[in-house]
């Protein structure tokens, strides 16, 4: 099943690379599979599906760099530009 998500990963990746203002984040599986034995602490996913509290706080870590990276990037451009509601 970890083979066919990490497939579907790169599709979506693949298919959302040339959408502008759209960023695939494919957050490291390392950060919750051993390495050794390839299981799945509970610590992480009480019932192996859903995370726990430790478990977001691991999967959010790099979701909040990458925001914050992108916010000084917009402050560091200094871009004030507007954002189009794409809805309408």
């Amino acid at each position: 099943m970890r083979e066919k998500i990490g497939q579907i990963n790169v599709m979506l990746a693949d298919g959302l690379s040339d959408k502008e203002r759209t960023q695939f984040l494919n957050i490291d599986p390392g950060l919750f599979i051993n390495p050794y034995d390839g299981t799945i602490s509970h610590r992480d996913m009480y019932d192996y599906l859903h995370f726990t509290r430790a478990g977001y706080m691991k999967f959010c870590e790099p979701i909040l760099e990458e925001v914050q990276t992108l916010l000084k990037e917009f402050v560091k451009s200094g871009s004030q530009e507007p954002v189009e509601d794409e809805t309408a």
